[in-house]
């Protein structure tokens, strides 16, 4: 029997100009290694900072059906090559108690994680961090509702949703993160305060029934009203 042909990440170097003039930059493509057919063939382009996001998997599944592809292969290629931790790996517990990390990882201060999550009226982010700094807390968490993430989720849906978010942005799922800040409503308080908590319900609660990632804790429904 053939080997099955070969997807992988490929690195090449690139032109691109700036407000001070051109540079190299290095950008990756995911590319086949077709051994029966004419060589390499270029499949899609990931640019300076790759990552396997849904609509990468959807885009390359419906251009070339027939090209098999291990994506748990080429998110380690990727890990091992960019030194980025995979965050598809990451429980939700895990991810709420790495973020200062994950967000050190890419250069990014608190104060740019904040913004990059969409949060310009209220630091969400330093009262997440705060609760999370506190092991009794995280402690009463894990004893109350069996995970970090289920307490949040139960108690501070505002908390639980800012980890969503983080989750997307982390994985590299831009697009998708873009869609959830833009449909996000914007008010914290008055009249819009109620639609925006129904927005941040119905995404938990359609996160957690899809097992978008790992779950802590309560995936049997314990605990949960």
């Amino acid at each position: 029997m053939n080997e099955p042909a070969a997807v992988f990440l490929r690195w090449v170097d690139e032109e691109v100009e700036t407000a001070s003039g051109s540079r190299r930059v290095r950008v990756a493509w995911l590319v086949h290694d077709d051994r029966q057919g004419e060589g390499p063939r270029y499949l899609a382009y990931l640019g300076q900072r790759p990552a396997v996001t849904p609509q990468l998997i959807e885009e390359v599944e419906s251009l070339y059906p027939d090209v098999p592809v291990s994506w748990d292969a080429v998110r380690q290629q990727l890990e091992g090559e960019t030194g980025l931790t995979n965050v598809a790996r990451l429980t939700d517990d895990e991810l709420a108690l790495a973020l200062r990390g994950l967000a050190a990882e890419r250069d990014l201060s608190l104060t740019d994680l904040s913004l990059r999550l969409g949060y310009r009226q209220r630091y969400v982010l330093g009262e997440v961090l705060r609760f999370l700094d506190d092991p009794a807390a995280v402690a009463r968490f894990e004893r109350t509702s069996g995970s970090i993430f289920a307490y949040l989720d139960q108690t501070h849906p505002e908390y639980a949703f800012l980890l969503l978010k983080a989750r997307l942005l982390f994985s590299g799922d831009e697009e998708g993160l873009r869609r959830v800040i833009r449909e996000e409503p914007t008010a914290f308080g008055g009249p819009g305060a109620r639609e925006r908590r129904a927005y941040w319900r119905a995404l938990l609660d359609a996160y957690r029934a899809n097992q978008n990632a790992p779950l802590d804790g309560d995936e049997r429904g314990e605990g949960r009203s």
